[in-house]
């Protein structure tokens, strides 16, 4: 009997431990192949996700939306970057490049950019619209903001003084009509008594007329003194360009300043 115990127990005990082997092998083998699937995609995912180039290199480059990163040109963003976000992508001397794109992260994006050069016409052209305006696309924000204040200063300036050329002119109009009706109807003291009054006012008049012409002339020169800055004074190319033969280049010293003007033949 004792043999036969022997002879059953051992073969269950073996069919036992060969069940755990299994169990253990499965579960390893699972564990194994949830790990390698979440690598996949999590490599997948955050790894070159987006690719921006300019040309010329060394631009920066801002992204903006759930996150914001940045970089300079050529970069690689390994961010996890889901959704639409706005890039922009600047560098100085070059105009500024914006766009808007969906970001899908199952998905590789390169963005090429090629940036355009600024140019001492397209901040004249903006000066010549708005003084300061060119100043400031040139990348020169303290001297586009003191040309808009001059602008704006005189502009306000103009305002009251056309504003007061008109009340005294009115004023004018109404003492020169009642010294027209003494003329005809009014006695000599009157007339001469009337006379200096109307005397008084015309020469108010004239002389807010003249202010005003000065404050004519001053919205004038704040607007061309922006665009000749913004045109011959244009960073980087030390205000000099040449069109059709004939260069033409400003000259600054202490006692004068001007323009140098050269023709080929």
């Amino acid at each position: 009997m004792y043999f036969l115990n022997d002879f059953y127990i051992i073969p269950i005990l073996n069919e036992v431990n060969k069940s755990k082997d299994d169990m253990f092998i499965k579960r390893n083998l699972i564990i194994t192949i949830i790990l390698a699937i979440f690598c996949f995609f999590h490599t997948g995912i955050s790894a070159n996700n987006l690719t921006v180039k300019s040309n010329p290199d060394g631009a920066q480059v801002k992204i903006e939306g759930d996150v914001t990163v940045s970089g300079v040109t050529p970069t690689l963003f390994r961010h996890t970057l889901i959704g639409t976000y706005k890039i922009k992508v600047s560098k100085y001397g070059y105009e500024t490049y914006e766009t808007k794109v969906l970001l899908d992260p199952s998905k590789q994006m390169e963005l090429n950019v090629d940036l355009s050069k600024k140019t001492r016409f397209k901040a004249a052209a903006r000066s010549l619209l708005i003084p300061g305006w060119g100043q400031r696309y040139a990348d020169q924000s303290f001297k586009g903001k003191a040309f808009t204040v001059l602008a704006i200063t005189s502009l306000v300036g103009y305002y009251f003084t056309d504003k007061d050329f008109d009340r005294e002119y009115d004023r004018y109009q109404e003492h020169l009509k009642e010294y027209d009706e003494l003329l005809e109807t009014g006695t000599y003291d009157q007339i001469q008594a009337k006379l200096p009054i109307l005397l008084d006012h015309q020469e108010r008049a004239y002389n807010m007329e003249n202010r005003r012409r000065i404050a004519i002339g001053t919205v004038i020169g704040a607007w061309s003194l922006s665009f000749l800055d913004a045109l011959f004074f244009f960073p980087e190319e030390e205000g000099a360009f040449t069109v059709k033969g004939m260069q033409v280049q400003p000259e600054a010293s202490l006692d004068k300043v001007g323009l140098n003007l050269m023709v080929s033949f």
